[in-house]
């Protein structure tokens, strides 16, 4: 008796160790990738070897397929290190992306996380993103640039400075879908909370970070925003006055946005568009130096479709490919892989390295959508849009929240199901 109390104990205890670590872990805009690297560790350790009977015992009862669904791409990617003539580069990647494996195996079979522990993690997330806002706010002086001019306030390339900051590396994009997601978390707090002085504070927070965004600069995202907030609003709120109503104010929204941006930066998001007919429009000038880069990633590609170059030689082949046979130079080539998650996964594994991920994407979206998990669903559109222009899972900050986000919520829906 004695010992089963000692057992039962010894299992709540490491489930709080967990979930501690989980809640350490949302605060990742804020934390370096050695301390991240570092709660990753733990929180593996914990979830798999203090875990093991739990994992046996829902393997018996959940079967592999859960697994294979959300690994299978990483499995191929990382069998591609047998051919790649860079092992020691391509291991590094394949150890940064472990969590592609892992996250899946704790989330489905390890570990269930209590709502109320939900609830923390989300607003330690959301926190972490208003102290990023107000450090940049202050470090850039964002509010007396405003005040100064604010005509010209948005034509301030603020993210190149932001890249050269001396604290972290920030990135436009991975810190734009962190907003985006803080903004759907709190959309979904308004539409559950019955406390009006909460409603506004929550939409103001919401305006605060949408303005942000639009700092930050980065086109894609923008874009996605302005689709994601409308469409998960009109998803998860019954009354057909407020559909009617977000409907109208994104229209309105959108047109305004839209006038403004035709004198900044931001106009590059509408103009470049819309500007151009059919008959002369110029992809080369609307996305830049990556249509090279990823036109000289798809003349590789298409010479090993199947199996690809291997994990790893993408950064070595595909500047020299561009500099050598296309004379294309550009200061951050040398830097440059093809800026986009399929391609990417095209040049290492090729086309058996795709349709797992692929596969992976459009079975998850369908899922959460049939179950009605319209947060799910809209977050794994709004990575499958931000993956063509955007290699996430080249940093651990984009592998660390995707596998994650996407591990979780199918946890989620997969244990209801059975």
């Amino acid at each position: 008796m004695l010992n089963t109390l000692n057992r039962y104990n010894f299992k709540k205890s490491i489930d709080k160790i967990i979930y501690f670590i989980l809640v350490l872990l949302s605060f990742y805009p804020l934390l370096t990738t050695n301390k991240i690297s570092i709660l990753i560790l733990l929180l593996f350790s914990f979830s798999i070897l203090f875990k093991l009977d739990v994992i046996k015992d829902n393997f018996k009862s959940y079967g592999i397929k859960p697994l294979i669904i959300n690994s299978l791409f990483y499995i191929v990617i990382a069998f591609s290190l047998s051919y790649s003539p860079l092992k020691e580069k391509g291991l590094d990647i394949i150890v940064r992306n472990i969590s592609f494996l892992l996250a899946p195996l704790i989330f489905i079979y390890s570990i269930k996380i209590p709502p109320k522990v939900i609830r923390i993690i989300s607003g330690v997330f959301i926190l972490s993103n208003i102290i990023v806002f107000l450090y940049f706010v202050f470090r850039l002086g964002l509010l007396s640039k405003f005040m100064s001019n604010p005509e010209e306030f948005f034509n301030i390339r603020f993210f190149i400075e932001i890249g050269k900051s001396d604290y972290k590396d920030w990135h436009p994009t991975y810190m734009s879908i962190n907003y985006l997601l803080s903004i759907l978390m709190i959309l979904k707090e308004v539409k559950e909370s019955r406390k009006y002085l909460k409603k506004v504070l929550s939409l103001t927070l919401v305006a605060v970070f949408f303005v942000f965004l639009i700092i930050l600069n980065s086109r894609t995202i923008i874009f996605l925003t302005l689709l994601a907030i409308p469409t998960y609003s009109i998803l998860i709120f019954k009354s057909k006055r407020i559909k009617i109503l977000i409907l109208l104010s994104s229209v309105a929204s959108f047109l305004l946005f839209s006038q403004i941006s035709k004198s900044n930066n931001v106009g590059r998001l509408f103009l470049e568009p819309i500007s151009y007919n059919s008959d002369n429009f110029n992809l080369e000038r609307v996305l830049g130096p990556r249509y090279h880069i990823q036109k000289c990633s798809i003349d590789l590609i298409s010479e090993r479709p199947f199996f690809g170059y291997g994990i790893g030689y993408e950064k070595r082949l595909l500047p020299s490919y561009c500099l050598e046979i296309n004379n294309f130079k550009n200061q951050y080539l040398n830097n440059y892989s093809s800026h986009n998650v399929y391609l990417s996964t095209l040049f290492a594994s090729g086309i058996l390295g795709l349709l797992p991920l692929l596969f992976m994407l459009s079975n998850n979206i369908l899922l959460a959508f049939r179950k009605r998990s319209f947060l799910y669903g809209i977050v794994l559109i709004i990575f499958a849009f931000a993956f063509l222009t955007e290699n996430y899972f080249i940093r651990l900050n984009g592998v660390v929240l995707f596998s994650f986000i996407n591990a979780y919520f199918f946890s989620l829906i997969f244990k209801k199901i059975e």
